[in-house]
């Protein structure tokens, strides 16, 4: 980093990542911005994960975590933002990959709007083999704060391996350590809570790899309504133990209702049909 403290700390849980990591983190090492350092713990992985890390363990600009037990995602990654010393924290999974000028843009961005906490981008998917595979919606349907406001209370539309955030942000935010799964979009729930500005570039900087053991397609296969009560309580749980009373919890609260009554429908129609 040639005796210059890096800006952006880049923050990365694996577990088990071999077949596309070397990828991934190729994709960070050929940013045309440089001033970064890489974060990367790897999540007690039983595959050739430790082997890949290995050749980057002398490398100045990497910071490599080795876990003895599985501590999952949201656990990481409040301890690799603690071990950062970057001025913003940007995300990236151990499947997907970064276009080269992803962090140009999103740097250049938050230096140019002191006002915003977070900036992501759109996502293209792609599948197993790197191929094109469709976009987001939920995406593409909130393209700036007002609209992201709007629709976080009913569902997540911030693709989490796209952001950056200010590393101020967490001197009193962190990963709801409750949230096995939706920790980004609790993480949004309180920031909005708070009108800390989420904002979105309107390009895909990030190709999202969906295979059979990401999130994304795992949540397939699960009751997407079972998964959200659970987001919500965690969620709401926090709200209560915080004392975090407003109109935006109320709209989420409301989700939250409407959401269990999702559920039960599903549920019963489940059971009719089987």
């Amino acid at each position: 980093m040639d005796g210059k403290a890096p800006l952006v700390s880049v923050v990365m849980s694996v577990f088990n990542g071999g077949q596309w990591l070397q990828a991934a983190i190729d994709s960070i090492v050929q940013q045309t911005y440089t001033n970064w350092e890489f974060v990367i713990i790897d999540d007690a992985s039983n595959d050739d994960t430790k082997t890949i890390l290995n050749a980057y363990s002398q490398n100045p600009k990497f910071k490599i975590i080795t876990n003895q037990q599985n501590k999952g995602l949201t656990k990481n990654l409040n301890t690799g933002i603690a071990l950062s010393k970057g001025e913003f924290i940007a995300r990236m999974d151990a499947d997907d990959i970064s276009v080269p000028d992803r962090f140009a843009k999103q740097v250049a961005y938050l230096q140019s709007n002191p006002g915003v906490e977070v900036v992501s981008s759109f996502i293209e998917f792609i599948d197993e083999n790197g191929h094109a595979a469709g976009q987001w919606d939920d995406d593409r349907n909130a393209t700036n704060w007002k609209k992201i406001k709007r629709k976080l209370p009913w569902y997540s539309c911030v693709a989490h391996p796209t952001v950056i955030i200010r590393k101020t942000v967490f001197e009193n935010y962190k990963y709801n350590e409750s949230q096995q799964n939706s920790q980004d979009w609790d993480l949004w729930l309180q920031l909005a809570a708070d009108d800390k500005v989420i904002e979105k570039i309107n390009e895909s900087l990030l190709f999202y790899r969906v295979h059979k053991q990401s999130m994304t397609a795992g949540s397939l296969k699960k009751s997407a309504f079972r998964k959200m009560h659970n987001t919500y309580r965690n969620y709401l749980q926090l709200v209560i133990s915080n004392r975090k009373f407003n109109l935006f919890n109320l709209k989420v609260f409301f989700a939250f209702l409407v959401n269990i009554v999702k559920l039960l429908l599903s549920t019963l129609k489940r059971a009719i049909t089987s």
